[in-house]
């Protein structure tokens, strides 16, 4: 009877044992199945943006609508933050850091430098912090931490003196300063080196015929002076600006592009152009710089100007602005909430709002506007295109009855109608 006892003892024990088991296996499950879901597009638009570093990179989770089915509810609450990715886009490291203001979160060394409470701090790929270097990382000092290599990173401390000043300094994989001559950023004037004229006259017959003397009112300096780069420019090499050009082509003369402050727009770029490390920016096709600021990317559509007007986010709503920067459009949606609001493009005047609903996610009411921010009534319409292109499809349309308008077909009736921009209806249509 002990015996017995004793082994139905020992099968609970085991029972428990692998209950257990399954249950922390479930769990690191559920973590591994966090992951990224966007369509192909938007990915390959990701991957380009956004380059991966030892198999990580810092990327927006963006809850798409229509991928909403596949989102947990526990990972909604990461929607528009920052996170890193593996290259199946599968969640790493979740937001328990922010955005540096002044470079680029990169791995290197399985270290990362990143904001934590405001504080440029390195992270490990677990998320764990490691080095906290104390220095602000958004502040108008424009503290940077580069990444590491051959086992130390540099580290520039700015200050807000008349002079400013900036100390260079490196650190190791402990966090600890690295003895090394600091650096200073300043100004070097040219040394001028110039012959006597009094001299150079008396001792002219003597003088060697190789000997070839400095015009008195010629100053040579004695050292190159540094590069003069242009400001309020995106760095990009002639191949690659061929490149996007061809693949993503600025449409209005106004092209979204992401600021990575990577080596090549280190070297090349003005030391102001700092400002824009790890933002979004407009440029046009000579990748100068024409949107800067004051705008943030919105959660659920990717921004692209069409008919001079592009939608963005501004103070968390979706705003439309023009091709200087300036809001025309409010539309009163917020850019990134839970109702994943979007935002098309302009086609012939007309532009769709698409309001999420809290209570059913995934479903949207849709409203049409115009360029001057006016709700109109066009999506009762199927098909719709401008009048003046479909002219020789009705027998009872005309030129100049087409201005203005455009023809579509009703939802439920399948009629054909000639429609003014306002969505009032003009006439009834009848085909060839």
């Amino acid at each position: 009877m002990l015996a017995a006892n004793a082994r139905i003892k020992v099968k609970i024990s085991s029972l428990k044992k692998f209950f257990l088991y399954i249950l922390i296996l479930s769990c690191f499950g559920l973590r591994a199945q966090t992951k990224l879901f966007i369509d192909s597009i938007l990915k390959e638009a990701y991957i380009y943006k956004y380059p991966f570093s030892e198999g990580l990179t810092c990327i927006p989770f963006y809850c798409d609508p229509f991928q909403f089915r596949n989102i947990k509810a526990t990972d909604t609450s990461m929607c528009g933050k920052y996170v890193f990715v593996n290259r199946n886009f599968e969640v790493k490291i979740r937001p328990v850091f922010q955005m540096p203001c002044y470079f680029e979160p990169k791995f290197s060394e399985g270290l990362c430098a990143v904001s934590i409470n405001n504080e440029i701090a390195f992270i490990d790929s677990f998320g764990k912090l490691k080095i906290n270097t104390h220095l602000l990382a958004c502040s108008a000092q424009r503290n940077k931490a580069l990444p590491f290599k051959n086992g130390k990173a540099k580290i520039y401390k700015a200050s807000t003196t008349p002079k400013n000043f900036t100390e260079v300094f490196y650190i190791n994989h402990l966090g600890e300063r690295l003895p090394q001559k600091a650096f200073v950023k300043v100004k070097l004037k040219p040394v001028i080196i110039v012959v006597n004229n009094d001299r150079r006259n008396r001792h002219k017959d003597s003088v060697k015929k190789d000997v070839v003397y400095h015009d008195p009112n010629v100053f040579d300096p004695v050292f190159d002076l540094p590069r003069v780069t242009e400001k309020n420019k995106y760095p990009i090499a002639l191949i690659d600006a061929e490149r996007l050009l061809k693949k993503y082509p600025h449409k209005n003369n106004r092209l979204l592009l992401y600021y990575d402050c990577g080596e090549y727009q280190k070297e090349n770029m003005a030391n102001e152009d700092t400002f824009y490390c790890g933002k979004f920016v407009f440029t046009d096709t000579l990748f100068n710089v024409r949107i800067n600021s004051g705008f943030e990317m919105p959660c659920s559509f990717e921004p692209e100007f069409s008919e001079g007007l592009c939608a963005v986010g501004i103070d968390s709503q979706i705003v439309y602005i023009d091709t200087l920067g300036r809001i025309k459009i409010k539309t009163n949606l917020a850019s990134c909430n839970k109702e994943q609001n979007k935002a098309s493009t302009f086609k012939n005047g007309i532009a769709t709002l698409y309001h999420g609903s809290l209570s059913s996610p995934g479903d949207y009411t849709t409203i049409a506007i115009n360029t001057n921010g006016e709700r109109v009534r066009l999506l009762e319409f199927d098909e719709l295109e401008l009048a003046e292109k479909k002219i020789d499809k009705f027998t009872n349309l005309t030129l100049a009855e087409s201005t203005d308008c455009f023809v579509g077909k009703g939802k439920t009736n399948g009629l054909w109608f000639l429609i003014e921009k306002s969505g009032k209806v003009r006439k009834k249509l009848v085909l060839r």
